[in-house]
């Protein structure tokens, strides 16, 4: 799951569940605001936290985003109508990813389902939508509960974040995770999450017991802490864009031209139009349109990059940088831009201020998003063919 953007001039933000834990190990003190709560932007620095996440394991503070569980016969059909993921398909302990789409088609966040039971799941946000959600389950048989900040949510983020998980007494033996279990005295609901392509485990418990779990990970496995930076560096390298960074969710926008359909963010695979009935698929199916803007990651040859600066082609802006990071891997910038459609097929430069031509070469990286989008499309077209 991925955090939204930081809150812009927020006074004084909420401690998590998780917050003393963290303050008391984050020596860079640098600390950014998400959803009104705390959230750490580094602990002691970018480059050692993002090798912890890549070859390691790190541990993280997923507290500020939105948690709803939802209870009852028809919880599945009920999320089946609201997001798009694949509720169904969902075994015990299983999570996936979808989108919340308005009723014209256009996302409006990126969401996560876990299976927790068999008539209750856990609907993670990027944002609030406690009303969308109680509006969609009137004359339904289920029960939803906002259980924002009522709970510590401790990711474990790495290749070898099973084998930590472990160390707390959460089953990692498995392909799944248990759903829910007893660690030790404290009861946990722990599922498997992915933060671009780095494997992990979210283990969800109770707030009075949040420090308890913390140091009991930490004292077993000794994973260092990770922030907010560098596991932004993980977002952009696979291709997954942030909700009010690189694109604003369709409650927010007054613009109609800035509204993204999950074609344009390239995600269509998570919006599948032959998955279900979910809203806004016929808005979708109707105006089955080319986008005329899309987000593309590109690997930009410099240390550094400005979002907002400009994308050009032949020396004609074709559009912005939404977001930027140096990835220690590639020993370059990767950035999310907002791009003309078509711009990707072109050579492209990006704006700067440390060269004399005030320019440099960009190129279209390719992301394990991008990959599965491609996949996708092309099992769209094969199927699509057949039946002609």
């Amino acid at each position: 799951m991925i955090f939204p953007a930081p809150d812009a001039g927020a006074f004084e933000p909420k401690p998590t569940a998780l917050f003393a834990a963290t303050a008391s190990v984050s020596v860079a003190n640098s600390w950014t605001s998400i959803n009104g709560w705390s959230a750490p932007r580094v602990y002691t620095s970018v480059e050692e936290e993002y090798a912890a996440l890549t070859s390691e394991a790190a541990i993280a503070d997923f507290g500020p985003l939105y948690r709803y569980v939802v209870r009852g016969a028809a919880a599945s059909d009920f999320l089946v109508r609201v997001t798009t993921a694949p509720v169904r398909n969902l075994e015990l302990g299983e999570s996936a990813r979808g989108l919340i789409l308005n009723a014209d088609g256009y996302v409006t966040d990126l969401i996560d389902v876990a299976r927790l039971g068999a008539d209750m799941l856990l609907l993670t946000c990027a944002k609030p939508h406690a009303r969308r959600l109680q509006l969609a389950g009137r004359g339904m048989q289920v029960s939803i509960e906002d259980i924002t900040g009522r709970v510590a949510a401790l990711a474990i983020i790495g290749p070898k974040a099973r084998d930590a998980a472990a160390t707390a007494g959460v089953d990692a033996a498995g392909d799944d995770l248990a759903a829910q279990t007893v660690v030790r005295g404290i009861e946990t609901a722990a599922r498997p999450i992915n933060v671009g392509v780095q494997p992990g485990v979210e283990i969800i418990y109770p707030y009075a017991e949040a420090l308890i779990l913390w140091e009991r990970v930490r004292r077993a496995a000794a994973p260092i802490a990770a922030g907010v930076d560098a596991i932004d560096i993980l977002r952009i390298e696979s291709g997954t864009p942030r909700t009010g960074v690189d694109f604003v969710g369709a409650d927010d926008i007054a613009k109609p031209d800035a509204l993204r359909t999950p074609e344009a963010l390239g995600l269509p695979h998570l919006a599948p139009l032959n998955r279900a009935w979910f809203n806004g698929r016929r808005a979708l199916v109707k105006n089955a349109v080319a986008a005329d803007r899309e987000l593309a990651v590109l690997a930009i040859n410099a240390d550094d990059a400005h979002v907002g600066a400009s994308v050009l082609s032949g020396g004609t802006p074709v559009g912005r940088l939404t977001s930027a990071a140096f990835s220690p891997r590639l020993r370059r910038v990767v950035a999310f831009a907002d791009l003309a459609a078509g711009a990707d097929k072109k050579p492209l430069e990006v704006s700067t201020m440390t060269t004399d031509s005030g320019r440099v070469p960009a190129e279209i990286f390719e992301t394990a998003e991008m990959s599965r989008a491609t996949a996708f499309r092309a099992a769209q077209k094969e199927a699509t063919d057949s039946r002609r």
